[in-house]
């Protein structure tokens, strides 16, 4: 059961440090989403001087695979957790993960990709640490004391709301792919921490069966223009005036 709480105590907002970053796989490759995530994180970390962290949950060959380029986009830490039951993504294992994570690092922020994924993900987490969650920000800023500024289209478009969680941590928003720019690399600093996963749950209610790829001939996701065309284009020789 959950009991909603009147009163929401506020919390000590200076045990609470780091902005980090969830770091998804896809097809064990690190979906583009987590880099320009890397890039606005950094931007806000630096602005309040905290450090910047990635989170991976996966297997030994995907998180020597990819932790290597994290460090090269300016991660200060990269917390993995190493299972092979880790290589596809499960809502049951990444979460016990996640609430670990959460439980002993103590982070102040943590984004997620506004995928599929994420937006199943982070809700779970959320809704768990009763804390708050803004889904598809357009745009995120930070203040002094360390409140995250939230802010997206609400009501249909008409206004843009400026969204802040002043009373709990950690704080999570969900950011749709190709809303930031992919910073540029730069020489590694930060490491790499192993965490201790022997005393996680693995048992989950979700069994996968198979994975299978979703053929696509052309990715709009990955355009960097898309021009739509109304109902006076009738065919595809009129496309061409467009």
């Amino acid at each position: 059961t959950y009991v909603e709480e009147k009163e929401v105590c506020t919390i000590d907002k200076s045990q609470w440090v780091g902005l980090t970053v969830f770091v998804e796989l896809e097809f064990g490759k690190i979906h583009p989403v987590v880099f320009e995530l890397i890039g606005k994180a950094k931007e806000l970390a630096e602005k309040i001087n905290h450090p910047l962290y990635a989170v991976m949950i996966a297997s030994k060959k995907q998180i020597e695979d990819n932790c290597n380029e994290l460090l090269e986009y300016g991660v200060d830490k990269v917390f993995v957790y190493e299972n092979e039951l880790y290589e596809n993504f499960n809502i049951d294992r990444s979460f016990n993960c996640m609430k670990h994570f959460i439980d002993n690092i103590k982070p102040s922020v943590i984004l997620y990709g506004g995928t599929s994924l994420g937006r199943s993900f982070a809700p779970k987490v959320a809704a768990y640490f009763k804390t708050g969650l803004t889904a598809d920000c357009t745009s995120l800023g930070i203040k002094d004391n360390t409140d995250l500024v939230q802010v997206r289209p609400a009501f249909g478009g008409n206004i843009m709301a400026q969204i802040i969680c002043t009373k709990t941590r950690p704080q999570m928003a969900t950011v749709r792919y190709k809303i930031f720019k992919k910073p540029e690399k730069e020489i590694p600093h930060g490491e790499v921490i192993k965490m201790d996963t022997s005393k996680i749950n693995i048992a989950s209610s979700v069994e996968l069966i198979d994975v299978v790829k979703k053929q696509v001939n052309v990715d709009i996701s990955e355009a960097d223009i898309i021009i739509a065309c109304g109902r006076a284009f009738k065919n595809e020789k009129d496309l061409q005036i467009a």
